[in-house]
């Protein structure tokens, strides 16, 4: 087992104070380091950086970033909500590192999308039923991992498969 014991911290995203949506970061017994390039083969689409090392992706509406010592989830309802997540992903993480002599590593460097090449495959109407007043602004809080690409509603409509794929490609 690699992840023996951890400690949940939970704390409102500092970009928006008060929010009803809470972050959980797991500081771990563990060095995840290693594991990273094992996380990397089973999750489509995460953005890895072998150097740094970090390791982020979507799994539903949830972000997860894996660091030296803590893996962080965010939109979470509350403090249940957060410890059954985390408990998932740590009993994931065990699983993966049990697995790991059946798994051939992937050290390949993946970054996130550049804004201008998310603007483009969004609706680009600036109409505002996102929440936010621009899509240019809405392709900002996507690559930040702030939004999701479900929040964008003319996206989610008949006709707009092709995009919303383009923007799955990208890892958003």
């Amino acid at each position: 087992m690699l992840i023996n014991h951890y400690e949940l911290e939970m704390f409102s995203p500092p970009c928006d104070p008060g929010s009803p949506i809470w972050v959980a970061r797991l500081k771990t017994d563990a060095d995840l380091g290693p594991i990273m390039p094992y996380v990397n083969v089973e999750v489509k689409n995460a953005f890895y950086d072998p150097k740094v090392p970090t390791i982020v992706w979507r799994e539903g509406a949830h972000k997860y970033a894996l660091r030296e010592n803590m893996v962080s989830i965010n939109n979470l309802k509350d403090r249940a909500h957060a410890e059954r997540t985390a408990e998932k992903v740590i009993q994931w993480l065990n699983d993966i590192w049990e697995r790991r002599e059946e798994i051939e590593p992937d050290h390949t460097t993946r970054v996130p999308p550049r804004l201008l090449d998310v603007l483009r495959f969004l609706p680009r109407t600036n109409c505002g039923k996102c929440g936010v007043p621009s899509c240019m602004a809405f392709a900002a809080q996507l690559v930040e991992g702030e939004r999701c690409v479900e929040d964008c509603p003319p996206l989610m409509e008949a006709g707009m498969e092709d995009k919303l794929e383009k923007l799955r490609e990208l890892g958003l």
